[in-house]
């Protein structure tokens, strides 16, 4: 096996120059660069990257910690975040963290793999206690006086963290879909969504319940349906419930894409025509809603370009950066299939 003293051998320097050269090839002259890079090139030298991390005190290692690694919005955001990462020559460790022992055990996991810092995103546990429990102990990693590590967490819950963040705007994104279904004519809107202590459903309902007061019209409670989980099949029951009502609403507001879908089911179930008898539109862009049919309009989030966001934030930190500032991106309206103009009777 080829070592660092097999090339400083070749090249006629010590090992530490073989280690500089690798780990920070600024600090050599450029003579002896290419001295010790030809030596590795005809000794097909491969750097041991646990060696190399104990010289760089870096594994050029980050960690992705995602809250459900099974929802379909999370695939854009990790390419979004590894092709950063990559280019940058970072590699990156990808686990889940749906509940506080998961999360803790996995977080405790890349801090035994020596990563050299944690992108996390929205945590939604049981309950808003547990929640805080898992932020005060981040800030705590944060701002250890031995060795700190630099953690990014997207879409924070609680949004109160002193911890580095970036969000998209999901008030915005609520307010986007209610005035695309007023602007069609609708005003008998009703809104499928989660109940949790997590600020995305909380900010998508503020802006719905805002809504209606800006338009002027009378919020009636059997207009809102919420569930315990993101699943379809939860959502077609709840949105089934919806349709029920009388009058039965023109328009659905839900609370992300698959609660959406399971709104489309439902009104198919029913023998409501999508989106002549009933509008619906959701929020995230996955890309799952382009592929239904009807295709349903949403009001995307930049995904990849969270990702990507998100991962440069974190290498700036790494790299000496300790601004703690906050990123917020902006959604967009996109139109697809699922909504149209209220039919007039």
């Amino acid at each position: 096996m080829i070592t660092m003293k097999d090339v400083a051998k070749l090249a006629g320097v010590s090992p530490i120059t073989v280690s500089r050269v690798i780990s920070s090839p600024e600090q050599v002259r450029p003579a002896t660069q290419a001295k010790v890079m030809k030596a590795i090139e005809e000794l097909n030298f491969k750097p041991n990257n646990i060696a190399r991390s104990l010289v760089t005190n870096r594994t050029d290692t980050i960690g992705l910690l995602l809250s459900n690694i099974a929802n379909p919005y999370y695939p854009e955001f990790i390419l979004g975040l590894e092709t950063y990462a990559r280019a940058q020559g970072k590699n990156v460790i990808i686990c889940n963290a749906q509940d506080y022992d998961t999360a803790s055990h996995n977080l405790e996991l890349l801090l035994e793999k020596r990563v050299d810092g944690i992108v996390i995103t929205s945590i939604e546990f049981a309950s808003m206690k547990l929640q805080e429990k898992f932020h005060a102990e981040l800030e705590d990693l944060v701002h250890m006086k031995q060795k700190s590590i630099p953690i990014v967490l997207m879409d924070p819950n609680p949004r109160s963290t002193l911890l580095s963040c970036v969000e998209v705007d999901n008030y915005l994104a609520g307010r986007i879909a209610m005035d695309h279904l007023h602007s069609l004519g609708h005003r008998r809107i009703a809104h499928l969504s989660v109940e949790r202590d997590a600020n995305v459903w909380i900010d998508r309902m503020r802006a719905f319940k805002d809504a209606y007061r800006r338009y002027g019209l009378d919020l009636q409670q059997e207009l809102v349906e919420l569930i315990e989980t993101e699943d379809v099949r939860a959502a077609a029951a709840a949105a089934t419930r919806l349709l029920q009502c009388t009058p039965r609403p023109t328009a659905i507001f839900a609370g992300n894409d698959l609660l959406a879908i399971g709104a489309l089911h439902a009104a198919h179930r029913l023998g409501i025509r999508v989106p002549e008898q009933l509008s619906i539109i959701g929020i995230d862009g996955i890309n799952v809603g382009d592929q239904i049919y009807p295709r349903l309009t949403t009001v995307a989030h930049p995904q990849s370009k969270v990702g990507e966001v998100a991962a440069q934030l974190l290498l700036d930190k790494i790299n000496g950066n300790d601004d703690n500032s906050s990123i917020i991106l902006k959604p967009a309206l996109l139109v697809r299939e699922s909504t149209a103009a209220v039919e007039k009777l």
